[in-house]
C-alpha cells in the first residue's frame, strides 16, 4: 500500500522544483461546468456571477467527494492593481466571448465561444507604438458615464457582489474595485488551503501576440504579418514590459511570491503555435515576447505556468532557454507531451495531459493505461503533474473523473 510522506504542497513544489516526491501529484485543470452538470445544473449558471459561489464552492465539494486532489491551477479569482483594470476596460477584449444564459446565438448548455471579429484597426498600432499598451488601452477605454456604470458593475460582480442593482448604485474607483477582487482571491486561496489544497497560479495572462491576434482576428493579424512586419512587432515591442508588469504588480497586491514562487503566474498561449506558424515567424514575433515575461517573471520569484492551446510540439526545444524547474508547461494533449518529455526531462515540469475524449468518451480502462503510462513515463521520479488536456470537459464520465484521480495512487511513481 502507497505510504504517502508528503503534503501537498510539498508534492507540488517537488514537482515544480524537479525534486523527488512520494508520488505523481494530480490537479485537474477544472471550472464549474462539469462540477455543476453532473449536479444537474446549467452552464449557462455555471457562467453566471450571481452564482459564482456556487461554483467554488461545488467544485470544493467535487474535491472532497472524488477522493481529494493535490492542487488547483487556478484560485477562483484573481488579484488586480487598479492601472491593471485597464486590461479589462479597454476596446472590449472580453467582449469577443459569447456566453451561455447570454447570447442568443449559442445554447444554454454550450461552453462560452469565442467570436472573430475586428476589435482594432491597423490605425491603431500607431497608438500603441506611440503609447505603450497600458497608454493605448487608458485612450481608447475612454467612456461615458453610462459606459463606466456598466464596466464598474461587471466588475464589483467579478470582485465578489453579486448584486447586480448594488454593483450600478456607485461608481467605485478602480483602486476599490481592484481591492474588492484581490480580497476576493485572498479568501479563495485561503479556502483551497484549510481544505488542503495547494493553488498553482493565481493571475492570468495572455502573451502579446495572442493579444493582438484576438484583436485584429487570426486572419487580419496574419495578413498583418506579412503586409506590415516591422509594424507588427514595434507594438509587440510597446506591449510587452506594460503586459509583464501588470501581472507582477497584481500578484504583488496579493502578498508578492512565495518561497517557491507558487501560486505563480498562468500564461495562456495558443495561436503562436507551430500549428499555426512556421519557426521563422514563432521566431520573430512570439517567442521573443513569451521568453521576455517569463524571465522577468522569474526574476521577481514567480512560477510560470505556460498552458500551451494547440500543438506546440515544434517549439517544445525554445523552453531549455527558460530556466530551469521554474516553469510548468501545461499541453491541451494536442501537443505530443511524450516527444516534449524527451526534450525538457530534467529541465520543465510537465501538467497533464489526458484528453477530453477520454474524459467525456473513453472507458476507465482507457483512461487508467493513459494515466498510467503518464505516471510511469513523464512522472518517473519527479517533474509531473497529473492534469487534464486543457480544462476537465462537462459531460466527463465521473467514473473516468474518478479513475483519473485514483490513478496516482494506484500506479504510484516517487523517486
Amino acid at each position: 500500500m502507497l505510504r504517502e510522506t508528503m503534503t501537498t504542497e510539498e508534492r507540488i513544489i517537488a514537482a515544480v522544483k524537479l525534486q523527488p516526491y512520494d508520488r505523481v501529484p494530480v490537479a485537474p485543470h477544472i471550472n464549474a461546468e462539469y462540477p455543476f452538470r453532473r449536479k444537474g445544473r446549467s452552464l449557462a449558471e455555471a457562467y453566471d456571477p450571481k452564482y459564482a459561489e456556487d461554483c467554488f464552492q461545488e467544485t470544493l465539494a467535487l474535491s472532497k467527494e472524488s477522493g481529494g486532489w493535490d492542487a488547483v491551477t487556478l484560485a477562483y479569482g484573481a488579484p488586480l492593481y487598479p492601472e491593471a483594470l485597464a486590461f479589462y476596460r479597454g476596446r472590449g477584449q472580453l467582449g469577443g466571448y459569447r456566453y451561455p444564459g447570454r447570447s442568443a446565438m449559442i445554447s444554454r448548455e454550450s461552453s462560452p465561444q469565442y467570436e472573430e471579429k475586428t476589435l482594432m484597426s491597423i490605425e491603431d498600432y500607431d497608438l500603441i507604438i506611440k503609447l505603450g499598451w497600458r497608454g493605448f488601452l487608458k485612450k481608447t477605454s475612454e467612456e461615458t458615464g453610462a459606459e463606466q456604470a456598466d464596466t464598474n458593475a461587471r466588475w464589483r460582480r467579478f470582485a465578489g457582489d453579486t448584486s447586480e442593482k448594488q454593483a450600478r448604485a456607485s461608481l467605485e474607483s478602480r483602486t476599490e474595485i481592484a481591492t474588492r477582487a484581490t480580497k476576493n482571491y485572498l479568501g479563495r486561496l485561503a479556502s483551497w488551503k484549510q481544505n488542503g489544497l495547494a493553488v498553482v497560479a493565481g493571475h492570468l495572462m495572455i502573451d502579446p501576440q495572442m493579444m493582438l491576434s484576438l484583436l485584429r482576428t487570426l486572419h487580419g493579424f496574419t495578413m498583418d504579418l506579412h503586409r506590415m512586419g516591422d509594424k507588427v512587432k514595434a507594438a509587440l515591442d510597446a506591449m510587452v514590459d506594460d503586459m509583464t508588469e501588470d501581472a507582477i504588480k497584481c500578484m504583488n497586491a496579493a502578498g508578492g511570491p512565495s518561497a517557491s514562487g507558487l501560486p505563480g503566474i498562468m500564461m495562456a498561449c495558443e495561436r503562436g503555435s507551430g500549428q499555426y506558424y512556421n519557426l521563422k515567424i514563432f521566431e520573430k514575433y512570439v517567442w521573443p515576447y513569451i521568453k521576455k515575461m517569463v524571465l522577468a517573471w522569474a526574476k521577481e520569484g514567480y512560477v510560470t505556468t505556460l498552458h500551451f492551446d494547440t500543438d506546440w510540439t515544434l517549439n517544445m526545444p525554445y523552453l531549455k532557454e527558460l530556466p530551469r524547474a521554474m516553469v510548468i508547461c501545461e499541453p491541451d494533449s494536442t501537443t505530443d507531451i511524450f516527444k516534449a518529455h524527451e526534450i525538457l526531462k530534467g529541465h520543465t515540469c510537465f501538467m497533464g495531459d489526458v484528453p477530453p475524449s477520454i474524459s467525456s468518451h473513453g472507458t476507465v480502462k482507457e483512461m487508467e493505461d493513459y494515466c498510467e503510462k503518464l505516471i510511469q513515463v513523464v512522472g518517473k521520479g519527479t517533474g509531473l503533474i497529473l492534469s487534464n488536456g486543457c480544462a476537465v470537459p462537462p459531460d466527463t464520465k465521473d467514473e473516468n473523473f474518478w479513475a483519473m484521480m485514483n490513478s496516482v495512487k494506484k500506479f504510484a511513481t516517487g523517486s
